[in-house]
């Protein structure tokens, strides 16, 4: 049996990463920082041990004891837009790089066979992306979480050049599920939706609609990351649904599925858009054969639907 550890696995994709590796018959450890994980997996492939990332040689042991034969870093210090990256540098130097350095130290002295996924940002790309985006794009450190990014890619691809250890540097769009934290962009336009069809009254306030994203499913990401180990694949790769919207005509589209006029529900000031930008995801889908398959209007109705999500 294929022994999975998962870092960060109370968080949107360490939960379904988790979930998605227990049904291919791995055993599967996960790794998080509360008491308990917060989205239970009820099956006895999976176990649960709570590790701060910022114990360095809790993490060693961890991996001395467990063994495995593949590694998922999905764990990040990370906030929604408008974080302070200053006020926790330590602790995300020490989980979005220095807990890497250890897991690919641990390859290279006991697991040279180890195949490792780092899930990284499309971040790494700056804040004014414009025009095509792939993987010639220059990479920008516009923010103390890209520059963490940034430097983990660095580590992984001196390892593979120098050790030859080989790890899978997803570069990550944006992408949602039930269970993203409320203070995030989708969640928010999902509750908004959701509460003025019982409050036709009711005004959601949100700092801009004057963007551009491209968003994807999270599970689906994760089935992607999962390929992306099973065929070893060492480098970076662009994980994206290749679609981009302008949030404005984003939730023109979903408030008017359920027959709402969002400029009526939507409290958000007037910016002149930016730049439109395109992913280009064929290497993506090159590579692995694989590509997002659900919508982020599909999604978003499964979001509005559902009562167990974290709209409420």
């Amino acid at each position: 049996m294929i022994r999975s550890l998962v870092l960060g696995v109370c968080g949107q994709d360490g939960s379904i990463l988790a979930e998605e590796l227990v049904a291919t018959g791995r055993q599967v450890l996960g790794i998080g920082r509360r008491a308990d994980v917060q989205f239970a997996i009820a099956n006895t492939a999976f176990i649960y041990r709570r590790l701060d990332l910022t114990d360095q040689n809790d993490l060693d042991r961890c991996l001395e004891e467990f063994q495995p034969d593949e590694v998922f870093h999905v764990a990040a210090v990370h906030g929604s837009a408008g974080f302070i990256y200053e006020e926790v540098w330590g602790s995300a130097v020490d989980v979005n790089i220095k807990s890497l350095h250890r897991v690919l130290e641990y390859a290279r002295r006991r697991r040279p066979g180890l195949r490792v996924f780092y899930a990284s940002s499309a971040k790494v790309f700056g804040s004014a992306l414009q025009g095509r985006v792939d993987l010639s794009t220059p990479r920008l450190g516009h923010c103390l979480y890209s520059i963490t990014k940034i430097a983990s890619g660095q580590l992984a691809a001196h390892y593979e050049r120098s050790h030859g250890i080989r790890t899978t540097v997803a570069l990550l769009f944006n992408h949602e599920s039930e269970r993203r934290p409320a203070s995030f962009f989708i969640p928010k336009l999902c509750r908004a939706v959701k509460t003025a069809l019982a409050n036709p009254t009711y005004r959601e306030k949100l700092q801009t609609l004057s963007f551009h994203c491209d968003w994807s499913s999270a599970r689906d990401f994760m089935q992607m990351a999962i390929r992306a180990v099973e065929i070893g694949w060492g480098g970076e790769l662009i994980f994206a649904s290749g679609v981009t919207w302008l949030g404005r005509d984003f939730a023109r589209e979903l408030f008017a599925r359920h027959g709402l006029d969002y400029s009526i529900h939507l409290d958000a000031p007037d910016h002149i858009d930016p730049p439109s930008f395109d992913v280009d995801i064929s290497e993506t889908s090159r590579v692995l054969g694989l590509a997002p398959r659900q919508s982020i209007l599909s999604l978003c109705e499964l979001m509005i639907a559902n009562d167990n999500s974290t709209l409420s």
